[in-house]
């Protein structure tokens, strides 16, 4: 892991010439017109001063271009991948390995432009994979593996699991994991955080045509119970006229600061998204067809970021989704037109390990 040249020394004789041509309060407008991570890191190796003036934030990452984390099989590591350049950047993330050699089983989880990173039995990291920064928590005591989600939530990390009741949450500063559980008959289909606000959209069973609703969780670091205040009333497929034989999939996202709801039709292919914005001041969703602009991604249905608008190397008003099925493929969905695209492979020189795993989205630009 680090930056493509390691060196931090003064200025070359290079590096002091490309100063004379940019001057110190251009930099940063030079970075932000950089679109490969690999180009900035260079630029900001290349002088003490420019690396004070190039911290790693959204105003200087600004058209950095999506990331796909995926396992590079020659390295064996797990590397990122440059979507318009559709090369590997020589960012890496090394396998862990147990004392006895053996490979850990470890699961990522995007959390904009860092990861959260599980472990079989032991911890849960979250590493900011261009710098090496990395927060170690001991794992949440009733946490599976390939089935736990994993949000930050301010200073906050928490785990939950679809379909069920139960959120594992700790400060970063102490580690020390509480398990709190909804109360009533509701189970959890998804939980994001838009402008500070937890909130989570539950049924009030398993079954699939089970009526939703949308809420709002509170935390307590004092007890072991999910305070959660409910907005709006019951809605499911018939509320937004949509064939309630179907098989849909509910999930949350987040637009420039709006609450977005998305429901994907998952017998159909190519498959079909619906997009609605929450109006707090009537309570009830409304159905968008523009994303303004923006882009949202997913791993899979899983929401990790939203960009732009015309953020370089990804299409307008669309959505882009990792294949669960496929290692480095990815599909893109338009809000406007209803057309629905699926990448080509990235294993182009087979780079990639040969079992089928879906890569994970981190996003520079949310640094």
């Amino acid at each position: 892991m680090g930056t493509a040249d390691g060196r931090r020394r003064g200025c070359s004789r290079t590096a002091a010439a490309s100063s004379a041509c940019f001057p110190p309060d251009l930099i940063p407008e030079v970075a932000r017109r950089l679109t490969n991570l690999e180009d900035f890191f260079v630029l900001r190796a290349s002088c003490r001063e420019y690396r004070s003036l190039l911290p790693l934030i959204p105003s200087n990452l600004a058209s950095q271009a999506p990331l796909l984390l995926l396992h590079h099989a020659a390295t064996d590591s797990y590397a990122l991948f440059h979507l318009p350049l559709r090369r590997f950047l020589r960012f890496r993330l090394p396998r862990a390995r147990l004392t006895d050699g053996r490979d850990r089983i470890i699961q990522f989880h995007s959390l904009g432009c860092r990861v959260a990173i599980t472990d079989y039995a032991t911890e849960l990291r979250v590493l900011h994979p261009f710098t090496g920064e990395e927060t170690c928590l001991p794992i949440p005591p009733k946490m599976m593996l390939f089935t736990d989600f994993v949000l930050c939530y301010g200073n906050r990390m928490l785990t939950w699991r679809y379909c069920e009741r139960i959120i594992q949450h700790c400060r970063l500063q102490d580690g020390d994991w509480r398990v709190a559980s909804i109360s009533g008959p509701y189970c959890i289909e998804d939980l994001i955080m838009v402008n500070g606000i937890l909130y989570v959209l539950v049924t009030s069973g398993n079954s699939i045509s089970t009526g939703y609703r949308l809420g709002v969780v509170e935390l307590s670091d004092n007890d072991d119970s999910v305070e959660l205040a409910f907005l709006g009333g019951q809605f499911d497929a018939t509320t937004f006229h949509m064939d309630e034989t179907s098989e849909l999939y509910f999930c949350l996202a987040q637009c420039c600061g709006e609450l977005i709801l998305l429901i994907s039709a998952v017998e159909l292919y190519p498959q079909t998204y619906h997009l609605f914005r929450w109006k707090s001041a009537e309570a009830k969703w409304a159905r968008i067809t523009s994303l303004g602009g923006f882009t949202l991604f997913f791993n899979t249905h899983y929401f990790v970021g939203c960009l732009g608008p015309d953020h370089p190397g990804i299409a307008r008003d669309c959505i882009y989704f990792t294949d669960p099925e496929d290692e480095g493929c990815w599909s893109q969905y338009s809000s406007v037109d209803g057309c629905f695209r699926r990448s080509g492979p990235v294993d182009l020189e087979e780079q990639l390990m040969g079992f089928a795993s879906s890569g994970y989205w981190v996003l520079p630009s949310m640094c």
